[in-house]
């Protein structure tokens, strides 16, 4: 998100500036995000009328997993394996032409709203935050006339969440302590662990679902 900043020491924001942040963050009042400057111009006119350079965004903000000290997607990258995902599901699953074309729309899409906002941890979105990356995202997609599709969301989250195991998968353990290349291990095991949750708790066949990990050599 495109702020003013505020005066640093050594690269570090002095005392002032981290109240007056953790005081916003305190706040219960209502998130002016539409009068935020980005280089496209106000939030609230860019996210109605986004123009490409805006959306390119996407291709310069680091995924959180990236920035924890694994791998260097960026959302770009994550959007794009959502939309090839997306294809690869649909014709594992013979899909018609239509279904096809609504899912991979969704999952080029589902994230654009990142292009402003990041990648943000989910713990750290408040409701506020949460409203406002809703009423962007709504934004956007209204701008392409896109709607949300309920009957496609859960396969689109199992989607997203399997890009998220590619991505941990071409994480490179060049250069990693053992202690390290261990851990990149977990990740992976845990975030195939949580894909099989998710299934359990959704409509869709875990069976199946292993059998296109299986055939994604994931």
């Amino acid at each position: 998100m495109y702020l003013k900043a505020g005066r640093q020491e050594n690269g570090i924001p002095s005392r002032r500036d981290v109240w007056y942040t953790s005081a916003i963050m305190k706040s219960d009042k209502r998130i002016d995000f539409e009068k935020i400057f980005t280089p496209q111009g106000l939030l609230g006119d860019v996210s109605k009328n986004p123009n490409l350079d805006f959306l390119m965004n996407i291709f310069k903000i680091p995924r959180i997993y990236g920035v924890s000290g694994f791998g260097q997607w960026n959302v770009g990258q994550h959007t794009m394996a959502v939309a090839f995902l997306a294809l690869y599901w649909s014709k594992f699953n013979n899909y018609p032409q239509e279904k096809r074309d609504r899912l991979v729309t969704l999952g080029l899409v589902h994230d654009a709203h990142e292009a402003v906002i990041g990648d943000i941890l989910p713990f750290f979105k408040t409701t506020e935050v949460k409203e406002a990356i809703e009423k962007i995202q709504n934004d956007i997609l209204n701008a392409f006339s896109i709607t949300e599709d309920e009957t496609l969301k859960e396969e689109l989250k199992l989607i997203d969440m399997i890009s998220f195991l590619y991505e941990i998968s071409q994480s490179s353990p060049q250069g990693l302590y053992s202690a390290k290349k261990q851990l990149l291990k977990e990740i992976y095991k845990r975030q195939k662990e949580i894909i099989f949750e998710y299934t359990r708790k959704s409509k869709i066949e875990e069976k199946k679902v292993r059998s296109f990990l299986k055939k994604m050599s994931l």
